[in-house]
């Protein structure tokens, strides 16, 4: 099975004004050694489609390296990659069918056949056009080489600089305005450091890989070798294949279709029969269920997920749709801010979210967070959730927490419940006023505030509360009701740091 990697990727573009470079990808790792529905999923700019470009091709990688069944892809043409790629705009020519959309790639690829003599026998000679391939490979290698070897020298010039910019930090009030315009410099050139060094670290590869050319280049020089000619598919294979693509897809009344006389979700099976007529080592999908409706969404990931079944290879899959993500993941990526913030199965990232922003993305409607202070009291911990009320958690019985915070001390920090784990309860410990209701059918979400005294304001109250209740409930605006919180389900964050890490571990118990 193909398998896929990428280490330490970095993408930056260069910006409008000179010397200005915008990171849009930071260390990017990820591994796949078998088939897996990869999804990455995160708000709108945070690298997902751009990291998925980088595997198709489409971009430039700024360093790091990407492997593809072990082999380095980094300078392969996409065209070499074997891959195939679905967009989100179903990118389908207008004036053919369906199936001549299916068939275009395939009339226009060409694939090495030896070169036969009059006898039927496999002719032999100097490939020149191999040689040739070699020597632009090789071109290339040294170009890389030369821009390694200048970031190298680069970095060397920048580490002075930033061991500078750090001894000016020394001494100076944190938070002061001195202190900011230091500690700005110091990130800056901190960054084109590390940037610098990225480049530089492929250097010994590209030596080694231009090394092995030059020896194949010698070779084929002087070794006549069985010669071959690219012919394209024969028109029987192309039609074998499409065929079995329409069967899959069950779009086989469609293939003398235009798209003018398709619906959305049959233009998209046609898309992706165009990709399975390849039969790539790769497939990407970049959000290609983002320009149907509601209910052919729903039908194009049953569609997706029973193709990925069917087929022996890796998806990589990118959405800003959690409901995607969680459902059609083996493992999931969610990135932001160009970072990787979590890979895992959704349903652990759904229980053990290693940060706030993992936490409150995944979800509907989103956890609810409050600024806490909690303190270890015996064998429990005391939190102090807002306006005053209190919760008291068994250290035996909650998920393990950090030995910092049970230190006897009072500690800031963030805690997170689902809307889901807030349950209606008339002897329950906290009493809340619902402002709005939403009847969802199955479901209704109670929009609440611990402040009985104020009008419900979600983007700006601190002490707001959402809970989901099962099948439906008449129930006043401005009435108060009591509830519990699920206290096995509660997550704790750290509210010390810019990542708000989870403070808890997996296990129960103390």
């Amino acid at each position: 099975m193909t398998s896929l990697r990428l280490e330490h990727i970095y993408k930056v573009y260069q910006g409008k004004k000179k010397g200005q470079e915008v990171p849009a990808v930071s260390d990017f790792n990820l591994e796949s050694n078998k088939k897996e529905f990869i999804v990455f999923v995160g708000p709108s700019g945070c690298g997902k489609s751009t990291t998925l470009r980088m595997i198709a091709g489409l971009e430039d990688i700024t360093s790091g390296k990407l492997f593809i069944d072990d082999e380095l892809m980094n300078r392969v043409e996409p065209r070499y990659r074997n891959v195939a790629m679905v967009f989100q705009n179903y990118a389908l020519y207008p004036h053919m069918t369906a199936y001549d959309n299916m068939a275009f790639g395939l009339r226009n690829m060409k694939v090495p056949t030896p070169k036969l003599d009059e006898n039927g026998e496999p002719v032999k000679g100097i490939d020149t056009k191999l040689i040739a391939s070699l020597k632009r490979d090789a071109k290339k290698l040294e170009s890389d080489i030369a821009k390694s070897q200048k970031a190298l020298e680069k970095g060397k010039e920048l580490e002075p600089k930033v061991e500078e910019a750090k001894s000016k930090l020394e001494g100076l009030e944190e938070g002061s305005k001195e202190y900011k315009a230091a500690k700005k410099e110091f990130d800056k050139v901190s960054y084109e450091l590390l940037v610098e060094n990225r480049k530089s670290e492929n250097l010994s590869t590209y030596q080694n890989q231009l090394e092995r050319i030059n020896d194949d280049i010698q070779y084929f020089e002087t070794t006549p070798v069985t010669l071959y000619v690219d012919k394209h598919f024969p028109k029987a294979e192309i039609d074998r294949r499409i065929k079995e693509a329409a069967q899959i897809l069950d779009i086989e009344e469609l293939l003398k279709r235009l798209p003018a006389n398709m619906s959305g979700g049959q233009r998209q099976r046609v898309a992706l029969g165009r990709a399975i007529v390849r039969t790539p080592k790769l497939f990407l999908l970049d959000e290609p269920l983002s320009n149907l409706d509601a209910k052919l969404r729903a039908q194009m990931r049953v569609e997706i997920t029973k193709l990925y079944d069917k087929l022996d290879t890796t998806f990589i899959y990118v959405t800003h749709d959690q409901v995607e993500a969680l459902t059609m993941g083996t493992r999931i990526v969610v990135l932001s801010a160009g970072y990787v913030q979590q890979i895992d199965t959704p349903t652990r990232l759904y229980d053990y979210p290693k940060n706030r922003f993992v936490a409150g993305f995944l979800g509907t409607p989103q956890m609810n967070f409050y600024e806490v202070n909690i303190q270890k009291q015996g064998n429990n911990l005391s939190v102090e959730l807002p306006l005053g009320n209190k919760l008291s958690l068994s250290l035996k019985e909650m998920r393990k927490i950090e030995e910092e915070y049970l230190d006897g001390e009072v500690h800031s920090a963030i805690l997170g419940i689902r809307s889901e784990d807030v349950h209606l309860d008339d002897k329950g410990e906290f009493e809340v006023k619902v402002s709005i209701t939403e009847s969802l059918g199955s479901e209704t979400l109670l929009y609440s505030d611990f402040d009985l005294n104020k009008e419900l304001n979600i983007r700006e109250s601190t002490s707001a509360i959402v809970i989901k209740v099962p099948g439906r409930t008449t129930m006043d605006r401005n009435s108060t009701i009591r509830v519990n919180f699920d206290k096995n389900k509660i997550h704790l964050f750290r509210n010390d740091n810019d990542k708000e890490d989870s403070i808890l571990g997996e296990t129960i118990g103390q």
